[in-house]
């Protein structure tokens, strides 16, 4: 079986971060707030490499053969 594709960046989602709340990132010179959204109602899961939502996924969901 694969992994869901994210339908941002197409990659398969092979990390995703429960981050309704955001977190904080480095910017060279200071940590700065991030979030996955750009609206308030946040979606639970974000892919870990193009950190963009994932409203229908949920790791517990059956994943269906290629």
């Amino acid at each position: 079986m694969n992994p869901p594709v994210c339908p941002h960046c197409n990659q398969p989602s092979l990390r995703a971060l429960d981050l309704p709340y955001g977190w904080w990132e480095w910017n060279g010179s200071k940590y700065v707030p991030c979030t996955a959204s750009n609206g308030v109602d946040v979606a639970p899961w974000v892919h870990a490499d193009c950190m963009s939502e994932l409203r229908e996924f949920h790791p517990a969901d059956v994943v269906v053969p290629a």
